[in-house]
């Protein structure tokens, strides 16, 4: 509260969290002195502001932002004739970091009756407007200096008439949609120090001139796609403290004249298309503090930042910058905290000095071709670099080729991220200091790290995979990794022995990667963890049974334990996990009969059991269908038999072109840092699928015993990738239905019983580039259209009754050959007849030539078992 003359003229009540109501009784409004009053940052739940704010007839600034108003501005403020600011913000964008310590209820206010225009038309001293959030539509404006309308949803193109505000020196009007070039009178702007149009739809070309203008200090355009900036040239003394070009179409080079903008605290030229190198000029910047040039095409080394002493964060990622990095004048930038050079090709050895920056919080170095090993100055100590990393908390040298050892010195007290991953790394320095005081995620994947299994830190991510280490995992490790770990991976090494039980002590893993190394024994049988999201115990050696006593908390969405020694039966309490998504079960001695029990799992999209010692029918006789979402299916090598069923096939949603993908996605943000692997055999070749694609889809069931025809139903599978029913014994035709899947790409009918015709519509399918109808009784002329031009004879040999050019075959020559036959040669029937008949005369006479003699002549008989004695004899007394 501000007195003068024992009278009240300045009243502020914000940020003092009023939630009641305010009318025109108040007692507030018998304060008719008043010049100042400040009601912004409460919650007044009132519904319209109160007209009684007119009996303030003195009042020159009124702040009302984010007061919890809403609806019509009254008109009656418009009598307030002394008013120089207005304050009406709220725009939650814009709004001050307090906001995210209060707890409001923003509500909106706008202008329609009246209109902007009318409503300030007696403001004749009004010199500040701030209507940031309310939706307005207005033109025109007098004796403005600032005008700030922030998202207020206006329109269209900026009206000539704001020309004549010749006294503004702030506009702001950002997150509006103007949809319009800028226009150039705002370089004849004398007095202007703030233009800021970001998020406004901005096209064409940029005004040079307001780039000249000598008052301007600040200048927001980003987020405006459209709008072409091209810099040209900055004048002597500049008074710009912030350029924000972000976002837009900028390009050319960086002018040798931003060596000008010596007031300069804040430069963000990022995400444009810029080129040439950065100009050594920069060096004069001496009042830098943000710098952001990431995202562009900039080419040559790093110039020399130590004369801007006050630089907190440097950002140069995603260029094609080169060289090495000079120690030179690194060391004078005390006051940086984020340094990102990430995807350049930057090289040679990463100078010491920057790990001694003492304010470093965040450095990302990865992608670049940084090589040697990370040393230290010889006259520093480990201790005086642990001393000065105290406030580094992210560290990513990942993905370059750094070698020799991890130094003991790398791990700072106040680490939570460190990824050192796709190195050269050979050995691991054990730490100082408690490894308990780590952070949250460490990653050494993909080095070549070797011998027995490193300390492990106490961390929430932790990552050795693809190394050489090789040691048995220690019996203890479930109380060698942090009780909150959830993420652990060793896989692609070469570790041996069992796994051990101790590790599922460990309440919240979600994630456990044991894949590709050499453990044996059997899958303990607590592993089956409630928290488990990700278990891939892939191509080792792991025997036994699959664990049977899976709780029904089971919360997994991958499992693979494919490539193992496993034998017995798929558990049914399987069917517990009933948001799994990914099955693998593949290459093991599993048996029993297909896992129908599965089909309680909507949300399963990839079911791999190929390669085992299944039986029997696959369709499901009980309960609906309900895989929707599946996408992959691989039944090879195993012995199915019986018919494929039709209804079964029909039901999966994911195949057919009318699903759309995008929803298929599940929540996968547990596990957002895990990519599964599935291998297919794609094109007669095998696939590895690092990333599962949602437009990948694969039907395989080749290598079995089914029989009967092809179902139509297959024919509305239109989204599918790969068909391969190969090495079976389907009869009947090739449906013409198979013609409508038009996104296949590789279709495997070979070593069947398929006769009639090849359908001509098989030649719509423009993407197949793989074909493979060999070893079958089909007939007549192969299509010679679309992609059977392409395919060579192997796709269609070993069908006798095929002809084309494809087999070098006149289709004539093969009518005429069947015309003989049909009027008195001998017929194909005859002579599969005479074939078939043929095969038991020939055992009888085969069986009696051998066995005759040893039952009529009791000579041989004799000697036949004198043999058998013998052999016996030997076998038993070795």
């Amino acid at each position: 509260m501000t007195c003068k003359d024992g009278l009240i003229v300045g009243l502020d009540l914000s940020n003092e969290s009023i939630s009641s109501g305010i009318d025109d009784s108040s007692s507030l409004f018998r304060l008719e002195f008043l010049r100042s009053l400040n009601l912004a940052f409460n919650n007044f739940n009132s519904t319209t502001i109160p007209s009684s704010l007119t009996n303030f007839s003195r009042l020159e600034h009124l702040n009302l932002s984010f007061a919890g108003f809403a609806e019509q501005i009254p008109a009656e403020l418009s009598r307030l004739t002394k008013l120089r600011t207005l304050d009406l913000n709220s725009d939650l964008i814009l709004a001050s970091s307090d906001l995210l310590n209060l707890h409001l209820s923003f509500n909106f206010l706008k202008l329609e009756k009246p209109n902007l225009r009318s409503l300030i038309r007696d403001f004749g001293e009004l010199r500040e407007l701030y209507l940031g959030g309310v939706d307005v539509s207005a033109e025109g404006m007098q004796k403005l200096e600032v005008l700030s309308m922030s998202h207020c949803y206006l329109s269209g193109p900026i009206d000539a008439s704001l020309m004549s505000l010749a006294n503004l020196s702030v506009i702001q009007l950002n997150g509006n949609n103007l949809s319009t070039a800028v226009p150039s009178f705002l370089a004849n702007f004398s007095s202007l120090k703030t233009l800021s149009l970001s998020d406004c739809g901005l096209q064409g070309e940029f005004p040079q001139g307001v780039f000249q203008l000598q008052t301007l200090q600040t200048l927001r355009v980003s987020s405006n796609e459209l709008l072409r900036v091209f810099v040209l040239d900055f004048p002597k003394d500049s008074s710009l403290e912030t350029l924000a070009l972000q976002g837009t179409n900028i390009s050319g080079r960086i002018p040798d004249s931003i060596g000008n903008l010596r007031k300069l605290p804040i430069l963000d030229l990022s995400g444009g298309s810029l080129s040439g190198s950065i100009p050594i000029s920069m060096k004069n910047l001496s009042e830098l503090t943000y710098l952001d040039l990431s995202g562009n095409n900039l080419t040559g080394s790093i110039p020399p930042f130590g004369a801007s002493r006050k630089l907190t964060y440097l950002d140069l990622s995603n260029n094609a910058l080169t060289g090495q990095i000079t120690s030179v004048g690194w060391e004078d930038l005390l006051n940086l905290e984020i340094l990102n050079l990430r995807n350049n090709s930057l090289e040679g050895d990463i100078p010491s000095a920057l790990f001694t920056l003492p304010r470093l919080m965040e450095m990302w170095l990865s992608s670049n071709r940084f090589n040697g090993q990370l040393i230290i100055y010889p006259n520093v100590s480990s201790c005086q670099f642990l001393a000065n990393q105290s406030k580094l908390s992210t560290l990513d040298l990942s993905n370059n080729y750094i070698q020799g050892k991890i130094p003991q010195w790398i791990w700072p007290r106040d680490l939570w991220y460190l990824n050192l991953s796709w190195n050269c790394f050979e050995d691991l320095e054990i730490p100082l200091h408690n490894l308990s005081s780590f952070g949250l995620t460490i990653d050494l994947h993909s080095n070549m790290l070797q011998g027995h299994m490193p300390p492990l830190p106490l961390v929430d991510y932790l990552d050795f995979s693809n190394n050489n280490i090789t040691s048995v995992i220690p019996d203890n490790i479930g109380d060698r990794l942090s009780s909150f770990t959830r993420f652990f991976s060793l896989s692609k090494n070469n570790f041996h022995g069992s796994i051990p039980k101790s590790i599922c002590k460990r309440s919240y893993l979600e994630v456990l990667d044991l894949s590709h190394n050499r453990l044996n024994g059997a899958i303990p049988d607590c592993l089956m963890m409630a928290s488990l999201k990700v278990l891939n115990l892939r191509n080792n050696c792991l025997s036994g049974v699959i664990p049977h006593n899976i709780p029904a908390t089971c919360g997994l969405q991958t499992l693979d334990i494919s490539e193992n020694l496993l034998r017995g039966q798929i558990p049914l309490s399987l069917a517990n996990c009933i948001i799994l998504e990914i099955v693998n079960i593949g290459d093991n001695q599993i048996d029993g009969t297909f896992p129908c029990h599965f089909m309680a799992i909507k949300s399963l999209r990839v079911l791999i059991l190929r390669s085992n010692k299944l039986h029997g029918e696959i369709g499901c006789s009980h309960g609906p269908y309900t895989w929707h979402m599946l996408q992959i299916i691989d039944l090879s090598s195993n012995d199915f038999d019986g018919m494929l069923p039709a209804s079964f096939l029909a039901s999966w949603e994911a195949m057919k072109v009318n699903v759309d993908f995008n929803h298929l996605q599940c929540n996968l943000s547990n596990r957002r840092y895990y990519q599964d692997t599935v291998s297919v055999t794609f094109k007669g070749l095998k696939l590895e699928l690092v990333k599962i694609l949602t437009i990948f889809t694969s039907i395989d069931f080749s290598s079995n015993r089914f029989e009967g025809p092809i179902p139509n139903t297959l024919g509305d599978l239109k989204a599918l990738y790969f068909l391969n029913l190969s090495h079976n014994a389907i009869s009947g035709s090739i449906p013409p239905i198979l013609g409508n899947l038009d996104q296949l790409e590789s279709l495997d009918l070979s070593r069947n019983y398929l006769n009639e015709t090849i359908p001509a519509q098989l030649a719509n399918l423009h993407f197949l580039s793989f074909l493979n109808l060999s070893n079958n009784q089909l007939v007549g002329s192969i299509p010679d259209s679309g992609q059977f031009l392409t395919f060579s004879k192997s796709s269609f040999e070993r069908n006798l009754g095929l002809c084309g050019l494809a087999l070098n075959k006149s289709c004539s020559i093969t009518r005429n050959k069947t015309k003989v036959a049909s009027d008195g040669g001998v017929n194909d029937d005859s002579e599969k007849k005479w074939f078939y008949l043929g095969i038991p005369l020939g055992f009888v006479v085969g069986f009696w030539a051998f066995c005759g003699p040893l039952v009529f002549i009791r000579s041989w008989r004799c000697a036949y078992y004198r043999f058998w004695d013998k052999v016996l004899l030997r076998h038993s007394h070795p």
